[in-house]
């Protein structure tokens, strides 16, 4: 199989089907001084250059405890919390719970769009230093509960893999779809892409070049539009250059829906289906539903007590 490197040496084309592009962009050479506290405590905890990151304050305080002890139960340990205020980064030095402390302001576009969608679009800015510092990062919201080790189900060869907001094949991985203009006769079926939405609740990053231009675009963007900043990241990392902007050369990767699970497909699939009676995903992310808290709890149940009543009072959706 011939692979193009980015050694920029040329090489002659091989024969059909033997011919691959670059997808696996080098790393970046770490740069400890950009962040020498950070890069003590992460030299202390990641294994292979990894670490599973969540950001939290102490609004969330309940959801983040069950997230680390489902992360401890899932023997993972290469993971870090960072903490925008003192009460949460005490909270995890009392559980013994690898804390980082960093303050981190909230700016005013997006001071109006609600808690959780403003310390969202702080993370873009908060995961730069931990790239540069040549670190790959699993950046997770705190409403996700880990049943396995992800490390063990990455493919590592895109900047970006991410969980999809997708609910089945098609949805997750992408389709064409066929618009209809009868107006147009002969011409009238025109071919349009879909694909849902990259979950920026969890997503692995590796530290290149084109990673770190993605986090600074979003960074940019969520500071100076009022936008949601998981729209932001799909926008930047899916619209081609155009007259006017230049997209974004980053690799892609979406994660096994099944694997991965959002609680759409958990809650209208994976419990109505006896196909899925012995399935146990990697996480779950309650990203779909408001009452996150409660969820979580039947969800541990669920997959770790055994209570297979445990998802039954909840509806699909919301009521």
């Amino acid at each position: 199989m011939q692979v193009l490197t980015a050694s920029g040496v040329k090489v002659k084309a091989g024969p059909v089907g033997t011919v691959r592009s670059l997808r696996t962009n080098p790393s970046v050479t770490p740069n400890e001084a950009a962040n020498p506290a950070l890069a003590k405590i992460l030299s202390k905890i990641a294994i292979n250059r990894e670490v599973l990151v969540g950001i939290s304050n102490n609004n969330v305080r309940d959801m983040l405890k069950l997230w680390f002890e489902n992360i401890k139960r899932a023997k993972i340990t290469n993971y870090l919390v960072v903490a925008l205020d003192d009460p949460i980064a005490e909270f995890c030095r009392e559980h013994k719970v690898p804390v980082y402390r960093r303050d981190a302001a909230i700016n005013d576009v997006q001071a109006s769009t609600g808690d959780n969608h403003a310390v969202s679009g702080l993370k873009f800015q908060l995961l730069r230093d931990f790239l540069v510092l040549g670190y790959s990062v699993l950046l997770s919201d705190v409403d996700i509960v880990y049943l396995q080790n992800p490390f063990q189900h990455l493919h590592r060869d895109c900047d970006v893999e991410s969980m999809s907001d997708g609910f089945d094949n098609i949805t997750a991985y992408g389709y064409n779809d066929v618009t209809d203009d009868p107006s147009m006769g002969w011409a009238r079926y025109a071919h349009t892409f879909h694909i849902w939405m990259f979950n920026s609740g969890l997503f692995y990053i590796r530290p290149t070049l084109p990673s770190i231009e993605l986090l600074d675009r979003v960074t940019t963007r969520v500071t100076k539009e009022k936008a949601w900043d998981q729209a932001v990241f799909n926008e930047e990392l899916f619209f081609p250059s155009r007259p006017g902007y230049e997209g974004l050369h980053a690799s892609k990767r979406v994660l096994d829906y099944l694997l991965f699970l959002n609680s759409k497909v958990l809650f209208k699939t994976i419990r109505k289906d006896e196909r899925y009676a012995s399935h146990k995903p990697v996480t779950v992310h309650v990203n779909y539903h408001p009452d996150k808290y409660e969820r979580m709890l039947a969800i541990i149940d669920y997959y770790v007590h055994g209570k297979k009543a445990a998802l039954d009072p909840f509806p699909d959706g919301t009521v």
